[in-house]
């Protein structure tokens, strides 16, 4: 590690709550370094269940405090987070790259679109549109009588985040759940990934400055390290917390929406669980750019070392063996990719071993140890099977986090819709057709929108646009609620709840709802 990174590390791990440092009452532990799989920064200790309940019962407190507060403090709390990151980019670039092997061009990327995120999520807030106010004025002579009805979305109250291992800025600290819940008002107690704790702890800082400058109380927001589950579950099932916000593995976001499930008061969990994010390639499309298309492909599945929920992780062609040639053409000279932690390359590596063993499967990438290098590495692996042998095969159709994918033989074009049927819900998913196809491909389109939040057109789903028309959500198993977007102004909607008041006086009234 080079001096300006661990200038850039904190001296001593810490939380924070009610705008102090914490430090956690349970197990020690440190980050480690996926490049080369050594521990680094400092020492981190894990909150325990009384942590997590002074934090949710001081979110409690500022969710009831900042009610008093002027119209539109959130956008100032949340402008004021985009400033403060800016002003400590290098450090966060530095401490995110030393723990999590990401690059600096895409962590400047990454860092920017936060910012963007936070400064967008202020907009929507100065414009007032996201409460939704709505009236229907009295008609005492109608028949029947009707009261004048007053609706407007409220915050839902404190919201725990689960930030995520593969995106330590976009969708951690102060990413899009944080951002999304302190826009509707809502109190937020983050679960920091306990593989980039440092890069959390800048971050966390930045956030709670913010909530200093902008009058807010200081129980708005907390940062919670905690390297085992007792923390996260302590989160989940603290009484004060109304909803919990999560990205990461299917059986994670299971295991917080069971917990929300069992409580005595159940909450709503949403939870982005990772996606198959099937492609579709017509035989008119393989006719006329099969090698362009296959080298998209390649890059796309690659991206962050196939670490993306939007990895493409299985095409469905007529032209299996060809297209998975041209793929591998290109897989074969990619150095391997830096995987983001342990857990990650022992489940790709429990994953792979199944799918390669299963019936009918073929390794078209040359032959390699798929984890050779120093540190946490994966070289891509594409398998192809047919498709008889995908229905036959479930372990094809999970998830292979990391730079792995499997492209499936069809046979004929009638059979893609066998192939959809087979697919779970998905984030994305994509067609590569070309304008002689499109008169008859709306079955098959409007099949894939009952498989998925996103239809890609002749492109690849890894990048996702935020602006007020995304969607970053799916059927399950995508997602815990299909019925919202984890990216977009939307996503505000999942941590606020709709309120009528009926015939109320105007004192009785939140603030954006008097004079209606």
């Amino acid at each position: 590690m080079n001096p300006s990174t661990e200038n850039a590390l904190p001296a001593a791990g810490t939380g924070f709550l009610g705008g102090e440092e914490l430090r956690g009452s349970g197990a020690a532990f440190r980050a480690v370094d996926p490049a080369t799989a050594a521990p680094v920064g400092p020492e981190f200790t894990s909150c325990g269940v009384d942590d997590v309940a002074r934090a949710a019962d001081l979110a409690r407190t500022a969710y009831d405090a900042n009610r008093s507060l002027p119209e539109g403090w959130q956008a100032v709390l949340l402008r004021g987070v985009a400033e403060r990151l800016e002003a400590a980019r290098d450090s966060i670039v530095e401490a995110a790259g030393a723990e999590t092997g990401i690059g600096e061009g895409r962590l400047e990327g990454e860092l920017a679109r936060t910012r963007n995120q936070l400064n967008g999520f202020a907009r929507v807030v100065e414009e007032g549109d996201y409460r939704e106010a709505l009236r229907v004025e009295a008609a005492p002579d109608a028949n029947p009588p009707r009261p004048d009805l007053r609706r407007v979305l409220l915050p839902v109250g404190p919201v725990a985040v689960f930030g995520a291992s593969n995106f330590p800025l976009a969708f951690s600290t102060a990413g899009g759940d944080t951002a999304s819940a302190l826009a509707a008002g809502c109190p937020v107690l983050v679960k920091a990934h306990p593989s980039h704790p440092a890069t959390s702890e800048i971050v966390g800082r930045a956030v709670v400055d913010a909530v200093a400058a902008a009058g807010a109380h200081p129980g708005t927001f907390a940062l919670l390290h905690g390297a085992g589950n007792e923390t996260g579950a302590a989160l989940v099932t603290a009484p004060e917390v109304r909803a919990v916000g999560f990205t990461g593995s299917f059986a994670g976001g299971r295991v917080l929406t069971d917990l929300a499930a069992a409580r005595p008061r159940p909450i709503p969990v949403f939870a982005e669980m990772g996606s198959l994010n099937p492609v579709f390639v017509t035989e008119a499309a393989a006719r006329e750019r099969l090698g362009e298309i296959a080298e998209g492909f390649a890059a796309s599945m690659t991206v962050g070392a196939g670490q993306m929920c939007t990895k493409p992780g299985l095409v469905f062609t007529t032209r299996g063996r060809e297209f998975a040639e041209r793929a591998a053409a290109r897989l074969d000279g990619a150095e391997p990719g830096v995987l983001l932690n342990t857990a990650t390359r022992d489940a790709l590596a429990d994953r792979l071993a199944a799918s390669t063993g299963a019936a009918g499967v073929e390794v078209v990438t040359k032959r390699r140890d798929a984890f050779e290098g120093p540190g946490l590495r994966a070289a891509p692996v594409l398998l192809l099977a047919g498709l008889d042998d995908l229905a036959a095969a479930p372990e094809l159709r999970e998830e292979h986090f990391g730079p792995v994918a499997v492209v499936v033989d069809v046979g004929s074009e009638e059979r893609f819709f066998e192939a959809v049927r087979l697919m779970p819900g998905s984030l994305t998913a994509t067609i590569h057709a070309e304008p002689e196809d499109h008169a008859g491909l709306a079955p098959l389109a409007a099949e894939l929108a009952e498989l998925a939040g996103r239809v890609v057109h002749n492109g690849f789903p890894t990048g996702v646009a935020v602006n007020a028309a995304q969607t970053h959500g799916g059927p399950y198993p995508a997602t815990s609620d299909s019925a919202h977007t984890s990216v977009g102004w939307t996503a505000v909607r999942r941590f606020q709840r709709p309120v009528t008041f009926q015939d109320a006086p105007e004192a009785l009234l939140p603030g954006s709802l008097r004079g209606t």
